[in-house]
């Protein structure tokens, strides 16, 4: 029995082009007419010359830039459609069926590769297949890996110092005090404006959507530091700007919290997100109320590691 063709669909409608308009010869050829170049080249690419596998991940990258994919989530689906690739070449780009993918989806996961990275490359065969192929991708059959939630890292406060000092930058070992001493989430430390702090009640006000803004301390002996890195900052900006004076991103913090980790010695897997999960331990373990710390938090539920804490809560 022939395997089973992938049904036609679409999620992202641009630059529609009908059969009639596929090339059969070189896509790198000039075409007689101004066909959009992304349909032309990708239907009718044979992917095994190095010229026109080139040109094949060319086109998926200008079809996702014209859906609104960001940069790094190109950069990525593209790495996983280059792994499909060099797992079914040969390959005609026109004659892709579900049984290729299944069998490269199923070649992941016996490669123990992480439940992230298959969620990836599933998303990124949907991608190929929906929104470049034009079909229909069921993978009612896949079984994924289960996701296993490690436990989380954490961190005492003498870590926590030891990683703050590692740092060079001043305005890095303050982000990563703040984000331990207030409990602050990635993405709230980021975008914490000057007029949030309360400097003299050594309170932030960290906004959220609806009845998810709230309050939440940190430690007088960050007053002086916070005082220096605000400057001559206005209240409407952010108290820790990116160089071209935006939000810094996430990935920012990540990538300077993991130097520092590094350069401290610690032997542990820690992340930015421990400071917030350590904020939460050491604050039950000095008999904070559940509920007040909770709403200090903006948490449904608390998440603790130590046994007293467990205890407490």
């Amino acid at each position: 029995m022939p395997p089973t063709t992938l049904k036609n669909h679409k999620i992202c409608k641009s630059n529609r082009i009908s059969d009639k308009n596929l090339q059969t010869t070189n896509p790198y050829a000039s075409p007689a007419a101004p066909t959009p170049r992304f349909r032309r080249d990708f239907m009718n690419t044979t992917v095994t010359p190095p010229l026109a596998l080139t040109g094949f991940f060319d086109v998926i990258r200008d079809q996702m830039q014209m859906c609104g994919y960001s940069p790094h989530t190109i950069k990525a689906y593209i790495g996983q459609v280059q792994g499909f690739i060099r797992f079914n070449r040969p390959l005609d780009l026109k004659k892709i069926t579900e049984q290729d993918v299944m069998d490269y989806l199923n070649h992941l996961v016996e490669s123990g590769l992480s439940r992230s990275t298959i969620d990836q490359a599933v998303t990124a065969m949907e991608i190929l297949c929906r929104e470049l192929l034009e079909g229909a991708l069921d993978l009612s059959g896949f079984k994924r890996p289960l996701k296993l939630r490690p436990d989380p890292v954490v961190l005492t406060s003498e870590e926590v110092n030891q990683i703050a000092v590692s740092t060079e930058n001043p305005k890095h070992r303050l982000m990563i005090e703040l984000a331990y001493s207030a409990g602050l989430r990635v993405s709230e430390l980021v975008g914490v404006k000057v007029g949030h702090l309360n400097l003299e009640g050594l309170m932030l006000y960290v906004p959220g959507l609806g009845r998810k803004s709230r309050t939440t301390v940190f430690s007088e002996h960050l007053k002086d530091a916070l005082i220096r890195q605000i400057g001559a900052k206005d209240k409407d900006h952010y108290l820790f700007p990116s160089e071209r004076g935006g939000m810094l991103t996430t990935r920012a913090v990540a990538k300077f919290f993991k130097k520092a980790l590094g350069a401290s010695g610690l032997d542990k897997l820690a992340t930015p997100h421990s400071l917030r999960q350590s904020f939460t331990n050491s604050m039950l373990d000095q008999g904070t109320d559940p509920v007040a710390l909770q709403s200090i938090l903006g948490r449904k539920t608390l998440t603790s590691l130590s046994p007293d804490s467990k205890q407490a809560a």
